[in-house]
């Protein structure tokens, strides 16, 4: 008895509300027509007579990031010198550390350090396989002008590596005083992570 109570409440409230939904329906049908016939009065096709009109140069979107000629690279750079004013032109939004300098100024001071060693790490590479490429020559070689000059160039190389490892060594160096120097000042983690 109970279910067909609930049975003949459940078709009558369904009943109630099928044509109110069906109108509804119908209503969002009309005004969809509508709203295409007015785009396509709206759109206007563009012919070939009228393309020249419309012809211009390449658009541009996005401004690039102005940059003062007169700045150092940030390997170059000592603490010193990072002072808080290059955080004066930064969005005032922005976090900032316990000196003034944003997060903008340590993940490009970062960025450029790391981009140094990671540089001077190739170069290293480099230096190996072109130290490997040579003395394979000078082994190969009978010719005892063409040695002498292959020794040369061989030298030539092994002092290059040294330079590139004393390089290597002060960039990563660089990079750890910056790490350090920016846990000192406040910067928060996720600032001084790649």
């Amino acid at each position: 008895m109970k279910n067909l109570l609930r049975l003949t409440a459940l078709v009558l409230l369904a009943a109630a509300f099928a044509p109110a939904g069906a109108q509804s329906l119908g209503d969002l049908a009309k005004k969809e027509k509508e709203r295409r016939e007015k785009l396509n009065s709206e759109t206007k096709v563009i012919t070939s007579l009228d393309a020249d009109k419309y012809k211009s140069g390449a658009v541009t979107t996005g401004t690039p990031a102005p940059s003062p000629a007169g700045e150092k690279p940030a390997a170059e750079k000592t603490g010193a010198a990072k002072a808080p004013a290059e955080g004066a032109k930064s969005n005032p939004d922005e976090p900032t550390d316990f000196q003034g300098r944003p997060e903008s100024f340590w993940r490009q001071a970062l960025g450029d350090t790391r981009a140094r060693v990671k540089e001077l790490e190739n170069e290293a590479n480099v230096l190996v396989l072109r130290l490997n490429d040579l003395q394979n020559q000078f082994y190969r070689e009978s010719d005892g002008y063409k040695q002498q000059s292959l020794q040369r160039e061989t030298n030539k190389s092994f002092y290059e590596q040294d330079q590139n490892k004393v390089n290597l060594a002060k960039a990563r160096a660089a990079l750890d005083d910056l790490e350090k120097e920016g846990r000192k000042s406040g910067a928060l983690p996720g600032w001084l992570r790649p």
